[in-house]
Protein backbone atom coordinates (compact mmCIF):
# COMPACT_ATOMS: atom_id res chain seq x y z
CA UNK A 1 0.00 0.00 0.00
CA UNK A 2 1.21 3.67 -0.86
CA UNK A 3 1.81 5.80 1.41
CA UNK A 4 -0.93 8.36 0.24
CA UNK A 5 -2.90 5.07 0.52
CA UNK A 6 -2.38 4.54 4.02
CA UNK A 7 -2.80 8.29 5.09
CA UNK A 8 -5.76 8.39 3.72
CA UNK A 9 -6.92 5.16 5.54
CA UNK A 10 -5.38 6.46 8.75
CA UNK A 11 -7.39 9.54 8.00
CA UNK A 12 -10.95 7.62 7.64
CA UNK A 13 -9.63 5.43 10.80
CA UNK A 14 -9.37 7.88 13.16
CA UNK A 15 -11.34 11.08 12.67
CA UNK A 16 -13.27 12.08 14.92
CA UNK A 17 -15.97 13.03 12.53
CA UNK A 18 -17.97 10.34 11.55
CA UNK A 19 -17.72 9.33 7.92
CA UNK A 20 -20.32 7.45 5.40
CA UNK A 21 -19.76 6.10 1.85
CA UNK A 22 -22.48 5.14 -0.31
CA UNK A 23 -22.52 3.81 -3.62
CA UNK A 24 -24.37 5.47 -6.92
CA UNK A 25 -27.15 3.95 -5.61
CA UNK A 26 -27.16 5.67 -1.92
CA UNK A 27 -26.45 2.19 -0.48
CA UNK A 28 -23.81 2.44 2.61
CA UNK A 29 -20.37 1.14 1.70
CA UNK A 30 -18.14 1.76 4.36
CA UNK A 31 -18.31 3.58 7.73
CA UNK A 32 -15.45 4.48 9.89
CA UNK A 33 -14.98 3.82 14.20
CA UNK A 34 -16.18 7.49 14.88
CA UNK A 35 -19.50 6.76 12.86
CA UNK A 36 -19.95 3.58 15.33
CA UNK A 37 -19.22 6.00 17.98
CA UNK A 38 -21.41 8.44 17.34
CA UNK A 39 -24.44 6.51 16.04
CA UNK A 40 -23.88 3.26 18.07
CA UNK A 41 -24.55 1.07 14.33
CA UNK A 42 -21.12 -1.01 13.92
CA UNK A 43 -20.02 -1.33 10.49
CA UNK A 44 -21.42 -5.22 10.21
CA UNK A 45 -24.86 -3.40 10.80
CA UNK A 46 -24.53 -0.30 8.34
CA UNK A 47 -23.04 -1.55 5.45
CA UNK A 48 -25.40 -2.58 2.51
CA UNK A 49 -27.87 -0.34 4.31
CA UNK A 50 -29.63 2.62 3.19
CA UNK A 51 -28.96 5.91 4.78
CA UNK A 52 -32.25 5.95 6.36
CA UNK A 53 -30.93 3.56 9.10
CA UNK A 54 -29.92 7.02 11.04
CA UNK A 55 -32.78 9.04 10.04
CA UNK A 56 -35.13 10.61 12.53
CA UNK A 57 -38.54 11.84 12.02
CA UNK A 58 -37.57 15.33 12.80
CA UNK A 59 -37.46 16.51 8.57
CA UNK A 60 -40.61 16.35 6.59
CA UNK A 61 -39.89 14.85 3.18
CA UNK A 62 -39.47 18.47 2.06
CA UNK A 63 -36.44 18.93 3.84
CA UNK A 64 -34.47 15.98 1.95
CA UNK A 65 -36.33 16.60 -1.13
CA UNK A 66 -34.38 19.98 -1.44
CA UNK A 67 -31.39 18.13 -0.28
CA UNK A 68 -31.28 15.61 -3.19
CA UNK A 69 -31.91 18.69 -5.39
CA UNK A 70 -29.20 20.72 -4.16
CA UNK A 71 -27.32 17.33 -4.86
CA UNK A 72 -28.23 16.48 -8.35
CA UNK A 73 -27.35 20.16 -9.76
CA UNK A 74 -24.66 20.46 -7.59
CA UNK A 75 -22.95 17.33 -6.37
CA UNK A 76 -22.61 18.92 -2.62
CA UNK A 77 -24.99 19.86 0.02
CA UNK A 78 -24.02 20.42 3.91
CA UNK A 79 -26.63 21.48 6.72
CA UNK A 80 -27.61 20.69 10.20
CA UNK A 81 -29.55 17.49 10.17
CA UNK A 82 -31.60 15.64 13.53
CA UNK A 83 -30.04 12.04 12.78
CA UNK A 84 -31.46 9.75 15.55
CA UNK A 85 -28.68 7.17 17.51
CA UNK A 86 -29.02 3.31 17.49
CA UNK A 87 -30.39 3.86 20.90
CA UNK A 88 -33.02 5.72 19.95
CA UNK A 89 -31.27 9.54 20.95
CA UNK A 90 -32.21 12.17 18.67
CA UNK A 91 -28.91 14.39 18.01
CA UNK A 92 -27.98 17.33 16.18
CA UNK A 93 -25.07 16.91 13.63
CA UNK A 94 -23.50 18.83 10.97
CA UNK A 95 -23.34 17.18 7.32
CA UNK A 96 -21.24 17.84 4.47
CA UNK A 97 -22.46 15.36 1.52
CA UNK A 98 -19.46 15.27 -1.47
CA UNK A 99 -20.37 13.41 -4.48
CA UNK A 100 -17.53 11.60 -6.23
CA UNK A 101 -17.65 10.74 -9.87
CA UNK A 102 -15.14 8.62 -12.61
CA UNK A 103 -13.18 9.88 -15.91
CA UNK A 104 -16.45 9.98 -17.29
CA UNK A 105 -18.79 11.95 -15.37
CA UNK A 106 -20.55 9.05 -14.24
CA UNK A 107 -21.73 8.76 -10.29
CA UNK A 108 -19.32 6.41 -8.48
CA UNK A 109 -19.78 6.90 -4.51
CA UNK A 110 -21.14 9.84 -2.31
CA UNK A 111 -19.40 11.02 1.31
CA UNK A 112 -20.93 12.00 4.05
CA UNK A 113 -18.90 13.57 6.55
CA UNK A 114 -20.80 14.59 10.14
CA UNK A 115 -19.98 16.54 12.43
CA UNK A 116 -21.82 15.70 15.99
CA UNK A 117 -23.17 19.34 17.49
CA UNK A 118 -25.51 17.65 20.51
CA UNK A 119 -22.92 18.74 22.72
CA UNK A 120 -23.77 22.68 21.24
CA UNK A 121 -26.88 23.58 23.44
CA UNK A 122 -28.52 27.58 22.66
CA UNK A 123 -27.01 28.04 25.78
CA UNK A 124 -23.62 27.25 24.41
CA UNK A 125 -24.37 29.89 21.34
CA UNK A 126 -21.57 32.41 22.00
CA UNK A 127 -19.13 30.09 23.23
CA UNK A 128 -19.55 28.17 19.86
CA UNK A 129 -18.74 30.90 17.47
CA UNK A 130 -17.34 28.48 15.10
CA UNK A 131 -20.74 26.77 14.88
CA UNK A 132 -22.78 29.40 15.13
CA UNK A 133 -21.59 32.42 13.00
CA UNK A 134 -20.83 33.48 9.82
CA UNK A 135 -16.99 34.30 9.20
CA UNK A 136 -17.52 37.17 6.72
CA UNK A 137 -20.60 39.61 8.27
CA UNK A 138 -20.19 38.43 11.77
CA UNK A 139 -23.94 38.00 12.20
CA UNK A 140 -24.93 34.59 12.69
CA UNK A 141 -25.72 31.75 10.52
CA UNK A 142 -27.77 29.33 9.58
CA UNK A 143 -27.17 27.05 12.35
CA UNK A 144 -28.08 29.71 14.46
CA UNK A 145 -31.46 30.28 12.68
CA UNK A 146 -32.17 26.75 13.55
CA UNK A 147 -31.67 26.77 17.25
CA UNK A 148 -33.43 30.04 17.67
CA UNK A 149 -36.04 28.75 15.29
CA UNK A 150 -36.59 25.72 17.54
CA UNK A 151 -37.04 28.01 20.37
CA UNK A 152 -38.89 30.20 18.98
CA UNK A 153 -41.72 27.61 17.79
CA UNK A 154 -41.43 26.43 20.85
CA UNK A 155 -42.65 29.53 22.46
CA UNK A 156 -45.11 30.01 20.08
CA UNK A 157 -47.17 27.09 20.59
CA UNK A 158 -47.25 27.79 24.39
CA UNK A 159 -48.35 30.97 24.18
CA UNK A 160 -50.84 30.93 20.74
CA UNK A 161 -48.63 33.61 18.85
CA UNK A 162 -47.47 34.35 15.74
CA UNK A 163 -43.64 34.33 14.21
CA UNK A 164 -42.36 35.49 11.34
CA UNK A 165 -39.70 34.74 8.97
CA UNK A 166 -38.24 36.41 6.24
CA UNK A 167 -35.24 35.42 3.46
CA UNK A 168 -33.75 38.53 1.87
CA UNK A 169 -31.38 38.99 -1.16
CA UNK A 170 -29.36 41.72 -1.65
CA UNK A 171 -30.20 41.33 -5.55
CA UNK A 172 -27.71 40.94 -8.62
CA UNK A 173 -24.33 39.40 -6.67
CA UNK A 174 -23.61 36.86 -9.51
CA UNK A 175 -22.81 39.97 -11.88
CA UNK A 176 -21.08 41.56 -8.84
CA UNK A 177 -18.48 39.10 -8.18
CA UNK A 178 -18.50 38.09 -12.18
CA UNK A 179 -17.98 42.31 -12.68
CA UNK A 180 -16.10 43.54 -9.84
CA UNK A 181 -14.56 40.48 -8.29
CA UNK A 182 -14.99 38.77 -5.16
CA UNK A 183 -13.36 40.93 -2.83
CA UNK A 184 -16.01 43.58 -3.87
CA UNK A 185 -18.91 41.27 -3.20
CA UNK A 186 -17.55 40.81 -0.28
CA UNK A 187 -17.06 44.03 1.08
CA UNK A 188 -20.91 44.60 -0.40
CA UNK A 189 -22.13 41.44 1.50
CA UNK A 190 -20.30 43.02 4.33
CA UNK A 191 -22.26 46.76 4.07
CA UNK A 192 -25.66 45.15 3.72
CA UNK A 193 -26.03 43.13 6.86
CA UNK A 194 -24.91 46.54 8.69
CA UNK A 195 -27.45 47.87 7.11
CA UNK A 196 -30.23 45.47 7.99
CA UNK A 197 -28.55 44.93 11.02
CA UNK A 198 -29.47 48.21 11.82
CA UNK A 199 -32.90 48.02 10.32
CA UNK A 200 -33.96 45.58 12.72
CA UNK A 201 -34.90 45.07 15.90
CA UNK A 202 -32.85 44.09 18.56
CA UNK A 203 -34.97 41.24 19.88
CA UNK A 204 -35.22 39.79 15.94
CA UNK A 205 -32.50 37.00 14.78
CA UNK A 206 -30.38 38.08 11.86
CA UNK A 207 -28.51 35.63 9.87
CA UNK A 208 -26.80 35.23 6.76
CA UNK A 209 -27.86 31.64 5.08
CA UNK A 210 -25.45 31.83 2.80
CA UNK A 211 -24.15 33.61 -0.51
CA UNK A 212 -26.01 36.89 -0.46
CA UNK A 213 -29.43 35.64 1.10
CA UNK A 214 -30.30 36.55 4.64
CA UNK A 215 -32.64 35.67 6.77
CA UNK A 216 -34.20 37.74 9.76
CA UNK A 217 -36.94 35.88 12.25
CA UNK A 218 -39.32 37.70 14.11
CA UNK A 219 -40.10 36.80 17.66
CA UNK A 220 -43.12 38.34 18.43
CA UNK A 221 -45.53 41.12 16.53
CA UNK A 222 -45.90 38.98 13.80
CA UNK A 223 -48.47 40.63 11.76
CA UNK A 224 -48.94 40.60 7.96
CA UNK A 225 -48.84 44.50 8.56
CA UNK A 226 -45.88 44.95 10.74
CA UNK A 227 -44.06 42.33 8.55
CA UNK A 228 -44.98 44.04 5.31
CA UNK A 229 -43.99 47.55 6.99
CA UNK A 230 -40.51 46.26 7.77
CA UNK A 231 -39.98 44.19 4.27
CA UNK A 232 -41.02 48.03 2.97
CA UNK A 233 -38.26 49.54 5.11
CA UNK A 234 -35.37 46.77 3.95
CA UNK A 235 -36.29 47.12 -0.07
CA UNK A 236 -35.86 51.21 0.30
CA UNK A 237 -32.51 50.75 2.75
CA UNK A 238 -31.16 48.14 0.74
CA UNK A 239 -31.80 49.25 -2.78
CA UNK A 240 -30.35 52.54 -1.93
CA UNK A 241 -26.75 53.01 -3.89
CA UNK A 242 -23.86 51.73 -2.63
CA UNK A 243 -20.36 53.60 -3.09
CA UNK A 244 -17.30 51.71 -3.03
CA UNK A 245 -13.76 52.16 -1.84
CA UNK A 246 -12.77 53.47 -5.32
CA UNK A 247 -15.65 55.32 -5.83
CA UNK A 248 -17.71 53.31 -8.17
CA UNK A 249 -21.50 52.66 -7.54
CA UNK A 250 -23.04 49.95 -7.30
CA UNK A 251 -27.13 49.60 -7.11
CA UNK A 252 -28.83 46.53 -6.20
CA UNK A 253 -32.24 45.05 -6.62
CA UNK A 254 -33.65 42.97 -3.51
CA UNK A 255 -36.07 40.49 -2.55
CA UNK A 256 -37.62 39.40 0.15
CA UNK A 257 -40.03 36.39 1.07
CA UNK A 258 -42.27 36.07 4.02
CA UNK A 259 -43.73 33.18 5.75
CA UNK A 260 -46.07 32.98 9.32
CA UNK A 261 -46.31 31.03 11.65
CA UNK A 262 -48.62 28.76 12.19
CA UNK A 263 -50.49 29.92 8.86
CA UNK A 264 -47.98 28.89 6.48
CA UNK A 265 -46.01 26.45 7.93
CA UNK A 266 -46.18 24.43 11.68
CA UNK A 267 -42.43 23.17 12.12
CA UNK A 268 -38.59 24.83 11.56
CA UNK A 269 -38.21 23.22 8.06
CA UNK A 270 -41.46 23.72 6.99
CA UNK A 271 -41.65 27.65 7.88
CA UNK A 272 -38.21 28.31 6.14
CA UNK A 273 -38.65 26.54 2.82
CA UNK A 274 -42.47 28.28 2.85
CA UNK A 275 -39.95 31.62 3.47
CA UNK A 276 -37.71 30.38 0.68
CA UNK A 277 -40.75 29.65 -1.96
CA UNK A 278 -41.94 33.02 -1.49
CA UNK A 279 -38.77 34.65 -1.78
CA UNK A 280 -38.01 32.99 -5.30
CA UNK A 281 -41.93 33.78 -6.62
CA UNK A 282 -40.65 38.04 -5.22
CA UNK A 283 -37.89 37.01 -7.95
CA UNK A 284 -39.89 35.91 -10.38
CA UNK A 285 -42.03 38.66 -10.12
CA UNK A 286 -39.63 41.36 -10.94
CA UNK A 287 -36.77 41.77 -8.17
CA UNK A 288 -37.10 44.63 -5.66
CA UNK A 289 -40.19 43.83 -4.10
CA UNK A 290 -41.62 41.66 -0.94
CA UNK A 291 -44.40 38.29 -1.28
CA UNK A 292 -45.83 36.90 1.15
CA UNK A 293 -46.58 32.73 1.08
CA UNK A 294 -48.60 32.23 -1.44
CA UNK A 295 -50.80 29.36 0.25
CA UNK A 296 -51.84 27.38 -3.05
CA UNK A 297 -48.53 28.16 -4.72
CA UNK A 298 -46.72 27.06 -1.48
CA UNK A 299 -48.96 23.34 -1.26
CA UNK A 300 -48.36 22.51 -5.12
CA UNK A 301 -44.52 23.65 -4.59
CA UNK A 302 -44.43 21.15 -1.52
CA UNK A 303 -46.30 18.01 -3.07
CA UNK A 304 -43.97 18.68 -5.73
CA UNK A 305 -40.92 18.55 -3.75
CA UNK A 306 -42.72 15.34 -1.57
CA UNK A 307 -43.33 13.73 -5.26
CA UNK A 308 -39.66 14.59 -6.34
CA UNK A 309 -38.25 12.93 -3.05
CA UNK A 310 -40.78 9.85 -2.79
CA UNK A 311 -39.88 9.08 -6.57
CA UNK A 312 -36.12 9.08 -5.92
CA UNK A 313 -36.41 7.03 -3.29
CA UNK A 314 -38.51 4.55 -5.55
CA UNK A 315 -36.40 4.41 -8.07
CA UNK A 316 -33.70 3.76 -5.50
CA UNK A 317 -35.00 0.65 -4.67
CA UNK A 318 -35.31 -2.89 -5.84
CA UNK A 319 -39.07 -3.22 -5.82
CA UNK A 320 -40.18 0.15 -7.48
CA UNK A 321 -42.95 0.39 -4.56
CA UNK A 322 -46.15 1.84 -5.78
CA UNK A 323 -45.03 2.05 -9.03
CA UNK A 324 -47.08 -0.37 -11.68
CA UNK A 325 -47.73 -1.21 -15.06
CA UNK A 326 -51.02 -0.86 -17.01
CA UNK A 327 -51.85 -1.80 -20.46
CA UNK A 328 -54.26 -0.13 -22.93
CA UNK A 329 -55.10 -2.54 -25.81
CA UNK A 330 -54.93 -1.03 -29.49
CA UNK A 331 -57.86 -2.96 -31.72
CA UNK A 332 -58.21 -3.75 -35.43
CA UNK A 333 -61.84 -2.31 -36.22
CA UNK A 334 -62.74 -4.72 -38.80
CA UNK A 335 -62.32 -7.67 -36.20
CA UNK A 336 -61.40 -6.56 -32.92
CA UNK A 337 -58.03 -8.23 -32.49
CA UNK A 338 -55.59 -6.78 -30.09
CA UNK A 339 -52.82 -5.76 -32.64
CA UNK A 340 -50.61 -4.36 -29.78
CA UNK A 341 -50.33 -3.15 -26.15
CA UNK A 342 -49.41 0.51 -24.68
CA UNK A 343 -47.70 -0.11 -21.40
CA UNK A 344 -48.76 2.89 -19.04
CA UNK A 345 -46.90 3.96 -15.62
CA UNK A 346 -48.91 4.40 -12.72
CA UNK A 347 -48.65 5.03 -9.06
CA UNK A 348 -50.41 4.92 -5.84
CA UNK A 349 -48.17 6.79 -3.42
CA UNK A 350 -47.82 5.90 0.15
CA UNK A 351 -49.05 9.64 1.05
CA UNK A 352 -50.28 11.31 -2.09
CA UNK A 353 -52.60 8.02 -3.30
CA UNK A 354 -53.14 7.46 -6.73
CA UNK A 355 -51.51 9.97 -8.88
CA UNK A 356 -51.78 10.67 -12.59
CA UNK A 357 -48.73 11.00 -14.60
CA UNK A 358 -49.63 14.30 -15.95
CA UNK A 359 -48.95 15.20 -12.38
CA UNK A 360 -45.70 12.99 -11.72
CA UNK A 361 -43.98 12.74 -14.74
CA UNK A 362 -43.59 16.60 -15.45
CA UNK A 363 -41.82 16.08 -11.70
CA UNK A 364 -39.37 13.03 -13.19
CA UNK A 365 -38.62 15.81 -15.88
CA UNK A 366 -37.35 18.22 -14.43
CA UNK A 367 -35.49 16.74 -11.83
CA UNK A 368 -33.64 14.76 -14.00
CA UNK A 369 -35.23 11.60 -13.06
CA UNK A 370 -36.77 10.57 -16.25
CA UNK A 371 -33.94 8.66 -17.70
CA UNK A 372 -34.45 6.44 -15.16
CA UNK A 373 -38.08 5.97 -14.60
CA UNK A 374 -37.73 5.23 -18.17
CA UNK A 375 -35.41 2.31 -17.90
CA UNK A 376 -37.33 0.98 -14.58
CA UNK A 377 -40.53 0.93 -17.16
CA UNK A 378 -38.58 -0.68 -20.06
CA UNK A 379 -37.27 -3.48 -17.50
CA UNK A 380 -40.54 -4.27 -15.88
CA UNK A 381 -41.59 -4.47 -19.62
CA UNK A 382 -39.42 -6.80 -20.92
CA UNK A 383 -39.84 -9.59 -18.03
CA UNK A 384 -43.70 -9.00 -18.28
CA UNK A 385 -43.30 -10.34 -22.25
CA UNK A 386 -41.07 -13.39 -21.31
CA UNK A 387 -43.26 -14.48 -18.15
CA UNK A 388 -46.58 -13.78 -21.14
CA UNK A 389 -44.60 -15.43 -24.17
CA UNK A 390 -44.03 -18.27 -21.65
CA UNK A 391 -47.43 -18.77 -21.39
CA UNK A 392 -49.42 -17.52 -24.16
CA UNK A 393 -48.89 -18.57 -28.22
CA UNK A 394 -49.15 -14.92 -29.22
CA UNK A 395 -48.79 -12.47 -27.41
CA UNK A 396 -49.04 -8.40 -28.63
CA UNK A 397 -46.44 -5.99 -29.41
CA UNK A 398 -45.74 -3.88 -26.37
CA UNK A 399 -45.67 -0.24 -26.76
CA UNK A 400 -43.72 2.43 -24.06
CA UNK A 401 -42.62 5.78 -24.06
CA UNK A 402 -39.58 7.55 -24.22
CA UNK A 403 -38.72 10.54 -22.68
CA UNK A 404 -37.06 13.50 -24.12
CA UNK A 405 -33.96 12.94 -22.03
CA UNK A 406 -33.30 9.59 -22.97
CA UNK A 407 -31.65 10.70 -26.16
CA UNK A 408 -29.06 12.57 -24.89
CA UNK A 409 -28.14 9.42 -23.78
CA UNK A 410 -25.01 7.63 -25.95
CA UNK A 411 -25.80 3.97 -23.96
CA UNK A 412 -29.28 3.81 -24.66
CA UNK A 413 -29.49 1.58 -27.63
CA UNK A 414 -26.76 -0.51 -26.28
CA UNK A 415 -28.73 -0.99 -22.64
CA UNK A 416 -32.05 -1.14 -24.55
CA UNK A 417 -30.48 -4.35 -26.27
CA UNK A 418 -29.18 -5.85 -23.61
CA UNK A 419 -32.87 -5.41 -21.48
CA UNK A 420 -35.14 -7.46 -24.23
CA UNK A 421 -31.77 -10.23 -24.49
CA UNK A 422 -31.85 -10.37 -20.86
CA UNK A 423 -35.16 -11.20 -20.63
CA UNK A 424 -34.61 -13.25 -23.69
CA UNK A 425 -36.90 -11.98 -25.94
CA UNK A 426 -36.81 -10.29 -29.31
CA UNK A 427 -36.58 -6.64 -30.25
CA UNK A 428 -39.36 -7.19 -32.42
CA UNK A 429 -41.72 -7.69 -29.49
CA UNK A 430 -41.26 -3.84 -28.31
CA UNK A 431 -42.72 -0.52 -29.88
CA UNK A 432 -41.06 2.54 -28.77
CA UNK A 433 -43.18 5.64 -28.91
CA UNK A 434 -41.48 9.34 -29.57
CA UNK A 435 -43.94 12.26 -29.21
CA UNK A 436 -43.97 14.97 -32.03
CA UNK A 437 -43.16 17.51 -29.97
CA UNK A 438 -39.44 15.84 -28.62
CA UNK A 439 -38.75 14.29 -31.97
CA UNK A 440 -38.47 17.69 -33.80
CA UNK A 441 -36.63 19.38 -30.12
CA UNK A 442 -34.29 16.54 -30.73
CA UNK A 443 -34.29 16.06 -34.52
CA UNK A 444 -30.64 15.45 -35.23
CA UNK A 445 -30.05 13.13 -32.14
CA UNK A 446 -33.35 11.03 -32.77
CA UNK A 447 -32.93 10.22 -36.58
CA UNK A 448 -29.55 8.85 -35.35
CA UNK A 449 -30.68 6.94 -32.18
CA UNK A 450 -34.18 6.30 -33.89
CA UNK A 451 -32.48 4.81 -36.79
CA UNK A 452 -29.94 2.80 -34.86
CA UNK A 453 -33.14 1.35 -32.56
CA UNK A 454 -34.93 0.38 -35.70
CA UNK A 455 -31.75 -1.21 -37.28
CA UNK A 456 -31.36 -3.44 -34.34
CA UNK A 457 -35.35 -4.59 -34.89
CA UNK A 458 -37.52 -2.00 -32.54
CA UNK A 459 -40.53 -0.88 -33.85
CA UNK A 460 -40.42 2.82 -33.95
CA UNK A 461 -44.16 5.18 -33.54
CA UNK A 462 -44.52 8.41 -33.75
CA UNK A 463 -46.59 9.62 -31.09
CA UNK A 464 -49.33 12.55 -29.87
CA UNK A 465 -48.76 13.80 -34.41
CA UNK A 466 -50.52 16.96 -34.85
CA UNK A 467 -50.08 18.43 -31.27
CA UNK A 468 -46.30 19.58 -31.64
CA UNK A 469 -44.90 22.48 -34.20
CA UNK A 470 -45.34 19.94 -36.62
CA UNK A 471 -43.38 17.33 -38.06
CA UNK A 472 -45.39 17.24 -40.76
CA UNK A 473 -42.06 18.84 -43.64
CA UNK A 474 -39.14 16.62 -42.12
CA UNK A 475 -41.76 13.00 -41.82
CA UNK A 476 -39.80 11.56 -44.34
CA UNK A 477 -36.99 11.92 -42.99
CA UNK A 478 -37.96 9.79 -39.69
CA UNK A 479 -36.53 6.43 -39.43
CA UNK A 480 -40.41 5.14 -38.30
CA UNK A 481 -42.98 1.80 -38.21
CA UNK A 482 -45.81 4.25 -37.31
CA UNK A 483 -48.20 7.10 -37.20
CA UNK A 484 -49.94 7.32 -33.51
CA UNK A 485 -52.75 10.43 -34.40
CA UNK A 486 -53.74 12.39 -31.13
CA UNK A 487 -57.12 11.71 -29.44
CA UNK A 488 -58.06 15.62 -30.40
CA UNK A 489 -57.86 15.24 -33.90
CA UNK A 490 -60.68 12.18 -32.76
CA UNK A 491 -63.09 14.71 -30.73
CA UNK A 492 -62.77 17.40 -33.63
CA UNK A 493 -63.36 14.95 -36.22
CA UNK A 494 -66.48 14.18 -34.83
CA UNK A 495 -68.16 17.37 -34.36
CA UNK A 496 -66.53 19.50 -37.65
CA UNK A 497 -66.28 18.74 -40.66
CA UNK A 498 -62.79 20.48 -41.65
CA UNK A 499 -61.12 18.80 -38.99
CA UNK A 500 -62.67 15.11 -40.20
CA UNK A 501 -61.55 16.05 -43.51
CA UNK A 502 -57.63 16.95 -42.04
CA UNK A 503 -58.22 13.41 -40.35
CA UNK A 504 -58.38 11.97 -43.52
CA UNK A 505 -55.45 13.61 -44.97
CA UNK A 506 -53.35 12.70 -42.11
CA UNK A 507 -54.43 8.89 -42.58
CA UNK A 508 -54.03 9.28 -46.46
CA UNK A 509 -50.47 10.37 -46.22
CA UNK A 510 -49.56 7.96 -43.42
CA UNK A 511 -50.93 4.94 -46.33
CA UNK A 512 -48.74 6.83 -48.72
CA UNK A 513 -45.49 6.59 -46.96
CA UNK A 514 -46.41 2.88 -45.78
CA UNK A 515 -46.97 3.68 -42.04
CA UNK A 516 -48.83 2.27 -39.81
CA UNK A 517 -51.63 4.07 -38.49
CA UNK A 518 -53.13 4.05 -34.31
CA UNK A 519 -55.61 6.58 -34.15
CA UNK A 520 -56.18 7.20 -30.47
CA UNK A 521 -59.19 8.93 -28.47
CA UNK A 522 -62.26 6.26 -29.65
CA UNK A 523 -64.60 6.21 -27.32
CA UNK A 524 -67.50 5.89 -29.08
CA UNK A 525 -69.36 4.48 -32.24
CA UNK A 526 -70.19 7.03 -34.05
CA UNK A 527 -66.12 8.18 -33.85
CA UNK A 528 -65.37 4.61 -34.77
CA UNK A 529 -67.86 4.58 -37.42
CA UNK A 530 -66.52 7.73 -39.21
CA UNK A 531 -62.99 5.88 -39.63
CA UNK A 532 -65.00 2.53 -41.21
CA UNK A 533 -64.03 4.19 -44.96
CA UNK A 534 -60.49 4.60 -43.92
CA UNK A 535 -58.42 1.65 -44.81
CA UNK A 536 -56.84 -0.48 -42.59
CA UNK A 537 -55.92 1.24 -38.86
CA UNK A 538 -55.88 0.36 -35.39
CA UNK A 539 -57.64 1.99 -32.54
CA UNK A 540 -57.11 3.12 -28.89
CA UNK A 541 -59.71 4.23 -26.53
CA UNK A 542 -62.35 3.57 -24.24
CA UNK A 543 -64.75 2.14 -26.45
CA UNK A 544 -62.89 -1.00 -26.74
CA UNK A 545 -61.04 -1.47 -23.37
CA UNK A 546 -59.33 1.43 -20.96
CA UNK A 547 -55.96 0.57 -19.28
CA UNK A 548 -56.13 -2.64 -17.63
CA UNK A 549 -53.64 -3.80 -14.77
CA UNK A 550 -51.22 -7.21 -15.50
CA UNK A 551 -54.09 -9.56 -14.01
CA UNK A 552 -56.79 -8.43 -16.54
CA UNK A 553 -54.76 -8.81 -19.71
CA UNK A 554 -53.85 -12.33 -18.70
CA UNK A 555 -57.37 -12.61 -18.92
CA UNK A 556 -57.54 -10.87 -22.31
CA UNK A 557 -54.69 -13.32 -23.62
CA UNK A 558 -56.78 -16.43 -22.25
Amino acid sequence: MSFKRQLLQHLFNHSVESVMVTDANGIIERVNAAFTDITGYSAEEAIGRSPNLVQSSRHDPSFYAQMWQQLEATGCWSGQVWNRRKSGEVYLQWLNINTLTDDAGQITHRVAIGHDLSAYQPTNIERSPFTFKDPLTQLGNRQLLTSRLDQALAEAERNNIRIGLMVVDIGRFRQINEQLGLAWGDDILRQQARTLQAAVDEADTLVRLQGDMFAILRHSRAQDATMAQLADKLLGLMAQPIILADNSVVSLQPSIGIAIYPRDAEDNAGLLQAAEHAHSMAKRAGRNRFQFVDQRQHDLHHRELLIEHSLHHVLNTSLGEGLSLHYQPQVRPTDGKVMAMEALLRWQHPKLGALSPAEFIPVAEQSAQSVRLDRWVIEQVCVQVALWRQRYAEVPVISINLSAPQFSEPDFAEWLLGCVTQAGIQPQCIKLEVTETTMMAHKDNCVIMLGCLRSLGFKISLDDFGTGYSALACLHQFPLDELKIDRSFMVEASQNARAFLLLKTIVKLAQELSLNLVVEGVEQQDQLNLLADFGPLTVQGYYYYRPMPVIEVMALLD
